[in-house]
């Protein structure tokens, strides 16, 4: 990894000192890059660990609001990772199977999420459920959570929002961008997996199931004709109201995309005849 890297890696984190998933299943070479994201009321904490940190303002006490910030206070290109996460490789004898990634394998991922933000607004990496059905190398249009990479030109000058509906948050911003015409890139060819959903720590301390009821309820009438709430059994206590479901949503990300290029299409003919 011998080139200059202008994308910074930021690991969000909270209540989670020395439980590091995340950081733990990366390379060193890719450790040496990562800044941990943290609340001041816990910089005492990493003081001595050796680590990267970068720590928020003091009145902001969410994830949402952490990113909110980091796309207004830090680089054009960035990319944040939950703090619990396993990444898997597409083998290439079968590529509807995963194996363990070596060092190289996620040195060639973090390349390859900087160099598609010069194209891309944002850009993901596919979830490891049901990743074995589709082996395209590439995704466009689709839903990204768990890593999310941004070029911060365009989020801050399209006025995106990060911390409106807190529970669903990494959707939201998703939709804005497809919605604005801006296509994502989802990178398939390596996958992750979460450690365990609502671990001690991180989004647990806020997060409930009436506010994940109400986020996601304002977040369907946010992107009304693109967004439908449904009921779907979980196995996810802590969001499973008294018959083991949850509220969830069904999401038409293509659609979303289609609509936001008709508007960029109507608007460069309006502007066109102006001339």
């Amino acid at each position: 990894m011998d080139r200059n890297y202008s994308m910074r890696i930021f690991i969000c984190t909270h209540g989670r000192f020395g439980r590091q998933l995340t950081y733990d299943n990366l390379p060193e070479s890719i450790q040496q890059r990562v800044e941990f994201v943290i609340q001041q009321r816990e910089a005492y904490l990493w003081e001595d660990s050796g680590l990267r940190t970068l720590v928020v303002p003091d009145e902001i006490r969410e994830l949402p609001s952490t990113r909110e910030w980091l796309h207004h206070h830090t680089a054009k290109k960035i990319v944040m990772l939950d703090d619990d996460l396993v990444f898997s490789v597409r083998r290439t004898d079968d590529p509807t199977k995963f194996r363990r990634p070596l060092a190289t394998d996620l040195e060639s991922l973090f390349t390859e999420i900087e160099d598609s933000l010069d194209d891309y607004a944002h850009v993901g990496v596919s979830h490891r459920e049901g990743a074995n059905r589709n082996t395209d190398q590439y995704l466009e249009a689709g839903r990204m959570m768990r890593i999310l990479a941004y070029n911060t030109d365009v989020t801050k000058a399209e006025g995106v929002i990060s911390n409106r509906v807190p529970d669903v948050e990494d959707f939201d911003v998703t939709l804005q961008l497809l919605k604005k015409g801006y296509p994502n890139r989802i990178l398939n060819n390596w996958v992750h997996n979460q450690g365990g959903s609502n671990q001690e720590g991180g989004c647990s301390g806020y997060r409930t199931p009436e506010t994940h009821d109400r986020d996601v309820r304002i977040f369907a009438s946010l992107h009304e004709g693109f967004v439908k709430v449904v009921k779907k059994k979980t196995k996810d206590n802590w969001c499973a109201d008294e018959n083991g479901e949850r509220t969830d949503v069904v999401i038409q990300w293509k659609r979303a995309f289609k609509f936001g290029q008709a508007n960029l299409l109507d608007q460069r003919a309006i502007l066109s005849k102006a001339q």
